[in-house]
Parts: structure tokens; C-alpha cells; sequence
């Protein structure tokens, strides 16, 4: 049997608490929020009412997937205690994990309102730098948590919203159908929302919650 180090028991760790599918689900809800602010902004209704539409669905998805962590993952995969050295270590990680969470929501929301009123985050320039910036600032930070916790889905995930990107651009060069951003920004919040609910279910059941008489019965 192999020994385990305390970086090992660490990721191991946070790749337990990534089971469930909660980051897939938090990206679909995102991208559901993006998809309904703008289909009630086609359909007229003003930018004020677009803009709260966004925040409150946001927030709306953050709340839901605390409430799902604390009522279902938490239960099944307990907590873990190490010392000072590594809870330091891992208030650093969390801190840096909630930082890319919220530059990733901020991104979506900029995008959002600044394509709605036609003005672009960066100033007077192509599509194209606009996609690739949008890379960097996105792929980067999920690329490095990608490779710390061993869990690749990050980079699928980010690889989600620069593909959004791609085709928006697209559709502005060539054409876009009626509602374009709400069929990219839905599309990509089913699939995201699809993988989510899929993880989480399979965690569900296969990772059963600990019965408390049996663990008192163990002590």
C-alpha cells in the first residue's frame, strides 16, 4: 500500500469536497442568469430591471449551493482537522478559490451589460482579442486550481464560457439568429447544469451519509 503524504490527504480531500458537482452547477446557474437577462432584455424590458434580473439569480445560485454543500456534501465527507500550518495553507486556497468564483461571476456580469449597450469592456477592438483576452483572465486562474487540486474539470468549465465568448463573436462577424446571447448563454448553462445535477446525483448515492448511532456505537 502506498503512503499517503499530507499533501496527498489534502487534495484527496478537496477532490471529495469537488464530488458533488456544486462548481458545475454554480457555472450553469451563472450562465442561466446571463441567458434570462437577456432574453427579457429582448423582449424590452429596460436595462435597470436586466441588470437586478442578473445580480438576484446570482446570488440566488450562490445561496443554493451553500445550502446544498451544508445539507448534502458536507455530511458525507466530514471534515477534516490539520494543524496551524496547513489551516493557513487552506484559508489561503479557499480565499484564492472564492477569488476566481467571483472574477468569474464579475466577468459574466461585465460581459453581459456591456454587450447589451454595445460597448466593449476593452475599448474600440476586435472580436478576436476581446476572446482572447478573455482566455487568459479566465483559463489562468482555473488552469492553476486545475493542476493544485487534480481536478480538471475546471479547465472544462472555463473552456465553457471562452467557447460562449467564440460564438458571440461569431454571430456579430457573420449573422446572429433572434435571441443569440440567450440560446449561447442557455446552451451552455444546460450543459454545465446537465454535468452539475449528473455529479451530484451519482455522489448522492454513491457516497452514503453516516448513520449517527452507528458512529456512536463505534466509540
Amino acid at each position: 500500500m502506498r503512503d499517503l503524504s499530507l499533501h496527498d490527504i489534502e487534495r484527496q480531500g478537496w477532490r471529495m469536497m469537488l464530488r458533488g458537482g456544486l462548481m458545475e452547477i454554480l457555472f450553469g446557474g451563472m450562465m442561466f442568469a446571463g441567458a434570462a437577462s437577456y432574453l427579457i432584455s429582448d423582449l424590452g424590458a429596460p436595462s435597470a430591471a436586466c441588470t437586478a434580473t442578473l445580480i438576484v439569480l446570482h446570488a440566488a445560485a450562490l445561496l443554493l449551493i451553500f445550502w446544498m454543500r451544508k445539507r448534502y456534501v458536507l455530511p458525507r465527507v466530514g471534515r477534516a482537522v490539520f494543524g496551524r500550518s496547513r489551516k493557513r495553507r487552506l484559508r489561503w486556497m479557499r480565499a484564492f478559490l472564492a477569488i476566481c468564483v467571483l472574477a468569474t461571476i464579475a466577468l459574466v456580469v461585465l460581459t453581459v451589460l456591456a454587450q447589451r449597450t454595445d460597448l466593449s469592456l476593452l475599448g474600440p477592438i476586435s472580436a478576436a482579442p476581446i476572446v482572447a483576452i478573455v482566455a487568459v483572465i479566465v483559463l489562468v486562474p482555473l488552469g492553476a486550481l486545475a493542476i493544485f487540486l487534480d481536478y480538471p474539470r475546471f479547465l472544462l468549465l472555463g473552456g465553457f464560457i471562452v467557447a460562449a465568448e467564440a460564438v458571440i463573436a461569431l454571430f456579430e462577424r457573420y449573422g446572429a439568429p433572434p435571441h443569440d446571447r440567450t440560446i449561447v448563454f442557455g446552451a451552455v448553462g444546460v450543459v454545465n447544469l446537465t454535468i452539475g445535477l449528473v455529479t451530484f446525483a451519482r455522489f448522492v448515492r454513491r457516497v452514503p451519509r453516516p448513520d449517527p448511532e452507528e458512529a456512536i456505537d463505534r466509540g
